[in-house]
């Protein structure tokens, strides 16, 4: 009888950027695609490369195009010798254009909970649903399902509800699933799900490891 091998899929958030680090009185009006790394989030990332394990290394490194996520995956792809490969769909939620008037703090977190609360509907003109976001993630893990050829592992760096709504995808969850329960996405923490088949049996192996990080945070 022949079986179909197991895919890994290892998701990895960026380390801490300076849009990590808000303020009661900053405003905002976009995902800020520019943010860089913080001196700390420079540091998680030297970590994260320094102990990376080896079972979980692929031949080539995914990453979102937003800075944060290229500052991080730069840094993994050079100490584990990948090619980098940028990928929108990996992106954060998109807003075009930026919101205008810009949002205070509350406000910021209102509209995030909105999109959860109503994942088809927009929380605002311009701002993503969950459920557009989570369709332009499940096309990226199609086609790494279709082409992946002898690869058995996908190793991917991206945001924290892009990989919610990845790892949701594996499991054939609906983005619906997001009011009832949230799995926690620190930065450069690791999450690994193995399956066959896309929303087929799947086995979430591993979620939010940081044991790269010690105990100096």
């Amino acid at each position: 009888m022949t079986t179909t091998p197991r895919h890994r899929f290892v998701f990895i958030r960026h380390a801490q950027a300076v849009c990590n680090r808000q303020e009661a009185h900053d405003r905002f009006d976009s995902v800020a695609p520019d943010s860089p790394l913080t001196p700390i989030g420079q540091r998680q990332a030297r970590l994260l490369a320094d102990h990376f394990p080896a079972g979980l290394t692929g031949a080539r490194l995914y990453s979102s195009p937003m800075r944060r996520a290229l500052q991080t995956a730069s840094v993994l792809g050079t100490r584990l010798g990948l090619p980098l490969i940028q990928d929108d769909r990996l992106e954060e939620m998109r807003v075009s254009p930026p919101l205008n008037p810009s949002l205070t703090l509350p406000d910021w977190d209102a509209l995030l909970q909105a999109r959860i609360d109503n994942t088809a509907t927009e929380a605002k003109p311009g701002v993503e649903t969950v459920t557009s976001q989570q369709a332009r993630v499940s096309d990226f893990l199609k086609q790494r399902h279709r082409f992946r050829g002898g690869e058995a592992l996908t190793l991917i760096v991206s945001h924290a509800l892009t990989i919610e709504l990845a790892i949701m995808t594996l499991l054939g969850l609906e983005p619906a699933a997001l009011q009832r329960w949230r799995l926690r996405i620190s930065h450069t923490a690791l999450h690994v799900v193995e399956n066959e088949t896309l929303g087929g049996p799947s086995r979430l192996v591993l979620t939010n490891a940081q044991n790269h990080l010690g105990l100096w945070l």
